[in-house]
């Protein structure tokens, strides 16, 4: 888990970068807006919060589960590592210049991600927990085939090293494909260790955790953004409509996958571990060696 969530901090941390040292271009830092950021940022995350707890209350009522009482240790550890996923999407954001918000610096905006994102990836599980309970999607339709662990993980690797390197470069032709680099990033190291990922169920034609999850993504961003604003937050959103639903519904996903990993420390010992094998052969004792 580790060593997975690492190489995908150094991977997203160090090649935009490298890829404008490579091009000869100059990182030009993005100029921030004119009012207030930090008051309506803790405002939208006090609804998120209250949002979380909500639906939380309301799947404990109907189903008798509830991360919060059951899995709180896990859901504080989703915070942690939605407060890092957070960050990286900000690092990104100052070689996309996809929004812009009344930061001061450069570490202003990625300490104004942090505290924004740490309570949306709990949320958005809490939120997909509740939908899979209202919605009942139709499964075991549109099965796609199965491919190789090796091939896929291969061909996601390098989907994600174009969108990472080139992206910055050509933002406005492969923007689509920069924001989809961390995703396809976490899904193929996931695929080489073996691990599960969002995509597992479409080889058996259930679409519902994927579709789920995007709808969560959206739902949850959606709510952040409106109380952002609504509480008086300047935010510059260099998109159009579609395209932030496509980058809300990506989040989404990638708050799943990151969930995946985090939960793969309460996994129970695999059975090798549980049951120790003896040694063969076993050896005998006669009454001659007593």
């Amino acid at each position: 888990m580790r060593n997975r969530f690492t190489a995908f901090v150094i991977a997203l941390l160090l090649l935009p970068p490298l890829a404008l040292t490579l091009a000869g271009q100059e990182w030009q830092p993005p100029a921030p807006l004119e009012g207030s950021a930090w008051l309506p940022a803790f405002f939208a995350t006090g609804i998120v919060i209250l949002f979380g707890a909500l639906l939380d209350m309301l799947t404990f009522r109907r189903t008798g589960h509830s991360l919060w009482r059951a899995q709180r240790s896990y859901l504080l550890w989703c915070a942690v590592a939605g407060a890092i996923l957070g960050m990286l999407l900000a690092w990104l954001n100052l070689f996309a210049d996809s929004w812009a918000t009344p930061s001061a610096s450069a570490s202003a905006s990625l300490l104004f991600a942090m505290l924004c994102a740490t309570t949306l990836l709990p949320a958005v599980l809490i939120t997909r927990l509740w939908l899979s309970g209202l919605l009942k999607l139709v499964t075991r339709r549109l099965a796609l085939p199965a491919l190789p662990a090796e091939a896929a993980a291969k061909s996601l690797l390098l989907a994600a090293f174009i969108g990472l390197m080139v992206g910055p470069i050509h933002i406005e032709h492969l923007g689509w494909l920069f924001w989809l680099s961390p995703l396809l990033l976490l899904v193929a190291l996931q695929l080489l260790w073996n691990e599960s990922t969002v995509f597992d169920g479409l080889q058996q034609g259930d679409w519902s955790r994927l579709l789920l999850g995007a709808l969560s993504g959206i739902l949850v961003c959606g709510i952040a953004l409106a109380t952002y604003r609504a509480g008086g937050g300047n935010i510059y959103l260099a998109a159009e409509t579609w395209q932030l639903l496509y980058g809300f519904a990506l989040f989404g996903l990638l708050c799943l996958q990151i969930g995946d990993i985090v939960a793969e420390h309460w996994r129970g010992k695999p059975r090798g571990e549980v049951f120790k094998r003896k040694p063969f052969p076993i050896s005998v004792v006669t009454k001659k060696d007593q």
